[in-house]
């Protein structure tokens, strides 16, 4: 017999598992969570595109494309458009063969889009007569929306080698090919319901009695064109500018510049308000300043438009292209003129707009731009 007392042996516990499986069970239930989350998000986004389209179409609108899903799955929602057709009641629109546009699935306020096959424009309708379509094609056709949610979102439109085609010729366009377009919004700094605007094109050229071709064939042409737009919420809701204008809008800190001939590329995001800079021989620098513009009851622009003008093209021979003298006022303008501008070295003067016409001085040249 021994003293000795021997305890018994604990039982082992068996090793925990959940080390191996517990963050392949957290992954799944992440995995679940998210995929849940997607296609929900996409039946709810395909509903709202539809629900979008009714009413467009009670608005008066043609509204159509080809059924449509939401792909992308997981990161991203995709929606592919065919035979997109949308058209306002006034004729304005746009249609094309097909349309992407895409948002990440976690950033729904911001989307891209694009037009790989070109689209058609719709010009709409002036003075009750169709203005036709214009058919742009390009290696790239782009758009961006940012902060749709906010009052004023931010847009981007760009495209890259365009060519432009009318089916109207007796409404010419500006330019009928370019290298290079872009078009920008943003909200104004610590302005509510105001938009600053940015117009930029590049390396454009185009037939007679087009903007681009009135400077001349051979040579290209750039414009950019900037100013800040108030009440934009009338815009974005009614898309009338007509209501726009009666709700007190107004085009403030407006400026344009055109250049044509042997210059590097106008800066983007950027305005350079100088004229200098030009290539001699035959170069056109054209700046245009207006502190402020605002529409008229009958839609005309009202406010001055300051100009400074460089190279060696006749000053109204500029004016005319710019539709800032009329055809049918060429005649008796020039005369006057002549007296009053020189035909070369840097010209400065001022164009009124008021009482629905355009004044150099005391002489009426044209009738004032009028909103579309």
């Amino acid at each position: 017999m021994t003293d000795d007392l021997t305890l018994p042996a604990k039982p082992q516990k068996k090793a925990s598992r959940w080390g191996l499986f517990g963050p392949v069970l957290l992954l799944a239930i992440i995995c679940a969570a998210w995929s849940g989350y997607w296609f929900y998000t996409a039946q709810r986004i395909q509903t709202q595109v539809l629900q979008h389209q009714k009413v467009l179409i009670a608005a008066g609108y043609q509204a159509s494309f080809d059924p449509i899903r939401v792909t992308g799955f997981p990161y991203r929602m995709v929606i592919d458009f065919h035979r997109l057709n949308i058209i306002s009641p006034s004729g304005k629109g746009l249609s094309a063969p097909e349309v992407r546009a895409e948002a990440y699935a976690y950033a729904l306020d911001d989307w891209v889009a694009e037009a790989p096959q070109g689209l058609t424009l719709y010009r709409g309708r002036t003075g009750g007569i169709d203005r036709g379509k214009v058919s742009v094609m390009g290696t790239q056709l782009r758009a961006s929306a940012f902060n749709l949610s906010k009052p004023v979102p931010t847009v981007a439109i760009e495209g890259d080698d365009l060519i432009l085609a009318a089916s109207d010729a007796g409404y010419p366009l500006p330019f009928t090919t370019a290298k290079a377009l872009e078009f920008h919004l943003r909200p104004t700094a610590n302005v509510a319901d105001s938009a600053d605007i940015m117009l930029n094109f590049t390396g454009a050229q185009g037939q007679p009695k087009s903007l681009a071709g009135d400077f001349g064939s051979a040579r290209a042409l750039s414009m950019q064109v900037e100013g800040a737009i108030s009440h934009v919420s009338t815009i974005r809701d009614v898309g009338i500018a007509s209501a726009w204008a009666a709700k007190g809008g107004q085009v403030s800190a407006f400026r344009l510049k055109l250049v044509q001939g042997g210059l590097t590329p106008l800066p983007t995001g950027t305005f350079t308000t100088g004229c200098q800079g030009g290539n001699a021989g035959g170069d056109l620098n054209v700046c245009a300043s207006s502190d402020l513009l605002t529409p008229e009851a009958t839609g005309h622009v009202n406010g001055k438009l300051n100009i400074e003008m460089a190279g060696t093209f006749n000053p109204i021979d500029v004016l005319g292209a710019l539709n800032l003298i009329s055809p049918d006022n060429m005649t008796i303008a020039r005369p006057l003129l002549n007296m009053t501008l020189a035909t070369q070295g840097t010209q400065t003067f001022t164009v009124e707009f008021h009482d629905g016409g355009a004044y150099i001085g005391p002489l009426k040249v044209s009738d004032a731009p009028i909103l579309p």
